[in-house]
Parts: structure tokens; sequence; C-alpha cells
């Protein structure tokens, strides 16, 4: 199985996308939730509409913990913190980049649109330990 740090390297190479506007791809691979603020990411943490939240393509089997990565768009110049906390289907693992939150767009300084597409480069990697974040009402 792919470690995360190469399924990052293997994301940063292809188009990266966006996603959380209501559709039925959110939480583990084989038990999707509708994204809406309030469901629960791969990682355990509620997408909370003011949280930068990203998704990474990644195995089934993978226990995805919270991590905060040091992301900016092609062709720009300063780098964003954004929380990798969900996961995408296995079978986009080299297809597609990631799949980010209009949250993490508007952080990176792009109006959310459902059809945006385009290349995130790294920055920096940090584990962070999250035990819990709340969902503001």
């Amino acid at each position: 199985m792919p470690t995360l740090s190469e399924l990052i390297m293997t994301a940063i190479t292809v188009f990266s996308t966006t996603y959380s506007y209501g559709e039925m791809m959110c939480g583990d691979i084989g038990k999707p939730v509708k994204c809406q603020k309030g469901a629960i990411t791969a990682s355990g943490i509620p997408i909370d509409g003011k949280l930068p939240i990203i998704a990474i393509a990644a195995p089934t089997r993978m226990i995805l913990r919270p991590h905060w990565v040091h992301m900016q768009l092609e062709g720009k110049e300063s780098c964003h913190w954004l929380l990798l906390a969900d996961k995408m289907n296995p079978r986009y693992i080299g297809k597609r980049g990631f799949d980010l939150t209009p949250s993490a767009l508007r952080t990176l300084g792009v109006t959310p649109d459902p059809t945006w597409s385009g290349n995130l480069i790294m920055c920096k990697f940090s584990k962070v330990n999250i035990k819990k974040y709340e969902v503001e009402e």
C-alpha cells in the first residue's frame, strides 16, 4: 500500500478538482454521505464550511489521519495551509489530484465553482494531532 507522502507526490502531478456541493461523495469509500455541513470526512472531521478541507485518492483500507498541508496554486506565489481530511475513490490515484471544498478554494484565493480544476504545488507537510472539531451552527 502506498504511503500518504507517496499519494501526495502523485496527486500534485495531475489536475485537482472541487467537491462538497451536496453530492453523495464525502466520507469513507463504501459509506459515502451527502457533502454538506456536518458530514463526517474519512478522517472523522466534520465538514464545516470554514475549514479548508481537501481530499486525496487513497486505498480503501488506508486509515486517513488529518494532516495540514501547505499548498499553493500553480502560477501563484503564496502558500496556504489546507486540511487533508477526506479520501476519494482509489480508482482516481494518479488520475486526479486533490478534491477541494469551497472553503479550500476561497483560502487559495479562488471563487468557489463546481467546475473548477487546477494544479496544486506542495510547499510544506505537517502532521498534527487533531482530536476534535466542532461544527458551528
